[in-house]
């Protein structure tokens, strides 16, 4: 099964060009992101889908598609107390 959540740090508006369905991006913080991964893994196990995906790590190639995973964005910005993550939730809606 495909995973619900795909984490990762490559996400370009560019994607967002070719689809002609709606987005929400929403900011989130790193307690919501735990929340989502801890939640995915309960809602693998109950077989609802196939959990979440470290794309960081793995390296996972990203797609935007409708019915395809959600994905939780992190970026790294500066502030004026050095560099910070930041994370964001991108879904497409149907």
């Amino acid at each position: 099964m495909a995973p619900r959540y795909v984490l990762t740090d490559r996400f370009e508006l560019e994607m967002l060009s070719s689809l002609t369905a709606d987005i929400t991006l929403t900011e989130i913080s790193l307690d919501q992101v735990c929340e989502l991964i801890e939640k995915a893994e309960l809602e693998k196990k109950m077989g609802l889908h196939g959990g979440w995906a470290d794309g960081i790590r793995t390296r996972t190639p990203v797609e935007l598609t409708p019915h395809g995973p959600i994905l939780l964005v992190a970026q790294t910005t500066e502030t004026e107390r050095g560099a910070m993550m930041k994370w964001v939730q991108v879904e497409i809606i149907d």
